[in-house]
Formats: C-alpha cells, structure tokens, sequence
C-alpha cells in the first residue's frame, strides 16, 4: 500500500470516529470510557458491572453491531439513562481498533444533565474506507463515580 493510501484510509478512520451528539442545539465531541458493558435488548436491571443504583445510569448505543458500505452513512443513537437521583456530567471515551489500518483513544467530550438524554449521530463510511473491515470500538462512560463500557462494532463490506 502506497504511503498517500495509507494517510487517506487512517485520515477516513479518524472520520469514522470523530463523531459529534447534539442536544438542544449544543454540540458535544464524541468521547468515552471502559466498565460495562449493556446490551440493549436486555432489561435494566441486568446491566454488567452495575455500581449502586441509587445515583448511577446505563448507557446504551443503538445499534452496537452494524455493516455498512463505503460511502453509506450509519446512524447511532446513544441513550443515558439515569438510575436514581443521578444528575453529574459524564464524560465519554472511544477506543476503536480497525486493524491492521487503524488504531486510536478519542476524548469524546462530556455531555450534561438533564437526563435522561438521547444523542443522535451519524457516521459516514467514507468512500475510499477499505473493505472488507471490521472496525471494533469501546464507549466508555463515566461520572458520578459510575463507569460502563459499550462494545461496537462495524463491518465495512465490499
């Protein structure tokens, strides 16, 4: 692979992950963080790794599994749902791996009270992404002393 090939597909990487949420007309970067992980088809209640539930909150991403085509643009839904009294920001943490391509730790910024909170973003494969590959990603939450970890993935195919 040609180094100007290279810097293309780690740049259109970096694209799939720089993502942004927005909320009443705020928009915050991207970011998360590693503890547990919740399956969104699972009740609350059976969230991994759940600290006390009289201040905390669940994070969930729709969908954590997705595939999608160069070019084609994938839509995400990030839902913080609070557990009791909790009302503290909660900064997030990406770390996607997309090897052998791509490999990176994001700060994806902190996103605030009032919860619960439903973020919207999309994330545009760009055209000359490499395929097949499968790009794995970490969302990391955290505040209040209250940490959960989603896990996605995304398969660029042909």
């Amino acid at each position: 692979m040609s180094p100007g090939v290279r810097v293309i597909i780690i740049a259109s990487a970096a694209m799939l992950i720089l993502v942004t949420f927005s909320l009443s007309g705020q928009v915050f970067p991207l970011s998360g963080e590693q503890k547990s992980i919740r399956s969104p088809d699972l009740p609350t209640s059976l969230s991994r790794n759940e600290t006390s539930r009289e201040s905390s909150f669940i994070i969930t991403v729709v969908p954590a599994e997705a595939s999608a085509r160069p070019g084609d643009p994938v839509d995400y839904t990030v839902i913080i749902a609070p557990q009791g009294e909790f009302h503290e920001p909660i900064s997030l943490q990406l770390d996607v791996d997309a090897k052998p391509v791509f490999k990176g730790s994001y700060n994806a910024g902190v996103l605030k009270p009032p919860y619960p909170g439903t973020y919207e973003y999309r994330v545009v494969i760009p055209p000359q992404a490499p395929a097949p590959l499968t790009v794995r990603g970490s969302l990391a939450a955290e505040g209040g002393g209250h940490r959960e970890v989603v896990d996605l993935v995304l398969y660029i195919t042909p």
